[in-house]
């Protein structure tokens, strides 16, 4: 790894509820000896509508982002699980060359996509996106999510896809969502078991399949 890769450090804001004491016990222990982590946990904002509490969450964040004067930060959710595939030059490098190609959003993993088109070998635009329990955000898009009025039938990562054509997710993924056996945003995985672990499961296969077909035609 190269020198410069090597002093790297992005800032990372953890989202957590403080009565979910084993999903941060989880998260904390994910982010153990990986110094290009500048971890902070911040407590979930919490409201009867799910979706507007990990909204309000995230605008939390960005407000502590632009207060920092943080030109690229990491939201991660407590339920962030990092895959086989996550190695730290993988991850820095792709963060400064998406940067490089004008990106607003580099996702880490998603559960499902509408459209992809591979960008790089490990880059694909795509469109709409779900899932946002490691997300990179760069600071052109801070003021877009602070100015989105958040309606209460909105879920927070339809909306974040929605305010920007520039996103990118990263193939293979380098985080997925850990089953604690309950959701405290979407009802569906209370009610079917395995449920999130099948769709990442299958979003990245459905990534894959593209991403083996453009690297055939390259070659």
């Amino acid at each position: 790894m190269s020198g410069a890769l090597e002093n790297i450090t992005i800032p990372t804001y953890i989202i957590n509820l403080p009565k979910r004491n084993e999903r941060r016990e989880h998260i904390i222990a994910q982010f153990k000896g990986k110094t290009e982590f500048s971890i902070q946990v911040v407590e979930a904002c919490q409201h009867k509508i799910a979706a507007i509490g990990l909204w309000r969450s995230m605008i939390k964040v960005i407000q502590l982002a632009i207060k920092n004067e943080d030109d690229v930060i990491i939201i991660c959710e407590d339920d962030h699980e990092f895959t086989k595939a996550y190695e730290k030059e993988y991850l820095l490098t792709n963060i400064i060359e998406a940067h490089e190609q004008g990106v607003e959003i580099l996702s880490g993993g998603i559960g499902h996509f509408g459209y992809a088109l591979p960008l790089t070998i490990n880059r694909m635009w795509m469109n709409p996106f779900q899932s946002t329990q490691f997300i990179v955000l760069y600071k052109s898009i801070f003021r877009k999510m602070l100015k989105y009025k958040f309606k209460k039938d909105d879920a927070a990562d339809i909306v974040l896809s929605g305010l920007t054509s520039h996103k990118m997710i990263l193939c293979p993924f380098i985080s997925k969502q850990k089953d604690f056996g309950y959701s405290d945003i979407t009802a569906a995985h209370n009610e079917t078991p395995g449920l999130v672990q099948e769709m990442f499961v299958r979003t990245e296969e459905r990534l894959e399949r593209i991403q083996n077909a453009y690297i055939k035609y390259l070659s």
